[in-house]
């Protein structure tokens, strides 16, 4: 018997070795082409379910396939309806591995683990690298569950297995469990599916009992897709949520017809599977095979729905909506008189936003209800966008007009991430530790300086007014002194001011300093364009 175990905990070893192999370097073959083809695999149902089964495929996991696209919809390089039918569909590519586990392919699997083992070992050829080792690990998995197999029919002759058997092939509701604890442990469900399907051609388990582990195994595959993707949020996390609310959906259609099937003493699938083949491991590769055939056909046709539900489980978080440019357009590339005045809207609707950073340091303002943090997140995913935009009109043949506009909005972008830093800095300066009398004194006046510098210039670049241009340099214009002066002030009374009030000082008082600069350089950027050129004459 201790030849038996050690069997089995071999088996394990070389399956899950085997696996892991095979995931690594599928994943090393298909991410570049799933990355670049992500805008264009979901044109259509069909093209959604070959590219669906062809991810799943690759990842072995509807899960990964899933955290996947979470992170691409957070990148905003997919939205969440484009990646819904890849998540859907992944489950029945993952699926398809399956069935080389129940056919009789012992002497393929032993010539393909000897030489896509001596290649890799090797790794020739070069080109054929990554392929060699995914068939090796594929090879290696079966072999492990061939072992796991042999040495689990060993068992079935002695008569405390046949009675442990009996007593755990009466419980339905024990099957289930175990398949969902063993899914949460491995991290796997279609690990636990193959060695369910293993002890099953070995007699471990009957039909009935061993679909109700593969029905455990999707819920805890739910568990784990759900812990594993709670750091997303928002967008991201309907993504999540369309993966677990995949494997509920799946195993409350079948473990109905299970259960009616039972009770009612009606023939439906099960029956039906039972009739196709009288081998049980196969009878449930069949029934695993349409559980991801049968559900994703079946969310595909309520998709509006399947999203819309899954959008109200993780609502758009507060910075995903005011991360969306109002002006940005693809196609106002083309046209450069269009893209460069769109370009120039969505900087000032930007700079607007500035003041919303310091009303929630102003004495008696009342809060907006949107914090600094969430405006800083959001202005930077713009910001991204702009220089994004800004660089693929590059491309295009512009005038020598239109490039010094071009150019003229570029460095007004730099000027406008170095003034949006400096009010983030002063939020996060003064609103996290509660200031002294002295420095609060300060800190105000400065709040109220930079509010009505950023004001001035928001007046500039919406009317594009000379004389407010010229308001906004003479604001700007002599800070450096002044905050100079009320640095030596601070640092003459040592023995009166703490070195943390003295550090405090130093920095708001740099952070306006360099906030004064970038304004009085975008006034003048705005002063010297071509709009305000043509605006006076």
């Amino acid at each position: 018997m201790t030849a038996q175990f050690l069997n089995i905990l071999a088996g394990l070893g070389l399956f899950f070795v085997g696996i892991k192999m095979l995931g690594k370097n599928l994943r090393a073959m298909a991410s570049g082409p799933f990355r670049k083809l992500a805008r264009k695999m979901s044109a259509n149902a069909c093209v959604a379910a070959f590219w669906g089964g062809v991810s799943g495929f690759a990842t072995q996991s509807g899960r990964t396939t899933s955290l996947i696209l979470a992170s691409l919809v957070q990148g905003r390089i997919v939205d969440v309806r484009s990646a819904m039918p890849l998540v859907l569909w992944a489950n029945f590519g993952c699926t398809l591995i399956v069935f080389a586990a129940v056919f009789p392919i012992d002497y393929l699997v032993l010539f393909a683990l000897g030489i896509t083992g001596i290649c890799t070992a090797f790794e020739k050829p070069v080109k054929w690298k990554n392929v060699m080792a995914a068939i090796f690990g594929l090879s290696l998995m079966l072999f492990g569950l061939h072992e796991i197999s042999q040495a689990a029919k060993e068992f079935t002759h002695y008569s405390w297995f046949e009675h442990s058997m009996e007593l755990m092939n009466k419980s339905f509701i024990m099957a289930f469990l175990i398949g969902l604890v063993l899914t949460v442990i491995c991290q796997s469900h279609m690990a636990i599916i193959l060695i369910t399907l293993a002890m099953t051609a070995s007699g471990f388990f009957d039909f009935e009992h061993a679909i109700m582990v593969v029905y455990g195994t999707h819920v805890g595959s739910s568990v784990i897709t759900y812990l594993t993707g709670a750091h997303f949020k928002g967008r991201a996390a309907q993504v999540v949520w369309g993966q677990v609310l995949y494997n509920l959906v799946a195993v409350a259609i079948f473990l109905s017809l299970f259960i009616f099937e039972m009770v009612g003493k009606t023939e439906l699938l099960h029956s039906w599977v039972r009739e196709w083949s009288d081998k049980p491991d196969m009878q449930v590769a069949l029934v695993t095979l349409l559980m991801n055939v049968v559900t994703p056909v079946a969310l595909t046709l309520v998709a509006g729905r399947f999203t819309a539900l899954c959008e109200k489980s993780s609502p758009p978080t507060q910075t995903e909506h005011l991360s969306q440019p109002e002006y940005l357009q693809e196609d106002s590339k083309d046209s450069p008189m269009a893209g460069l005045m769109l370009c120039e809207k969505e900087q000032l609707r930007l700079l607007q936003r500035l003041p919303n950073y310091l009303a929630t340091l102003r004495e008696g303002e009342a809060s907006l209800g949107v914090s600094p943090a969430a405006y800083h997140q959001a202005y930077s995913e713009i910001s991204r966008q702009i220089l994004h935009f800004q660089s693929a009109m590059i491309t295009h043949s512009l005038s020598a007009e239109h490039t010094e506009w071009l150019i003229n909005l570029q460095n007004r972008q730099d000027l406008l991430n170095t003034i949006e830093g400096a009010c983030y800095s002063l939020c996060k300066e003064l609103g996290e530790q509660q200031a002294s009398p002295e420095i609060h004194q300060l800190s105000q006046q400065i709040i109220e300086a930079l509010d009505t510098m950023i004001l001035t210039a928001i007046a500039a670049l919406e009317e594009y007014d000379a004389s407010e241009c010229v308001l906004l340099e003479t604001m700007t214009a002599e800070r450096g002194e002044s905050m100079e002066q009320i640095r030596r002030r601070y640092l003459a009374s040592a023995d009166q001011v703490s070195a943390g009030m003295r550090n405090q000082v130093m920095h708001i008082t740099n952070v306006f300093e360099r906030a004064s600069w970038a304004l009085g350089r975008f006034g003048k950027l705005i002063a010297n364009s071509d709009r305000m050129e043509a605006k006076e004459s």
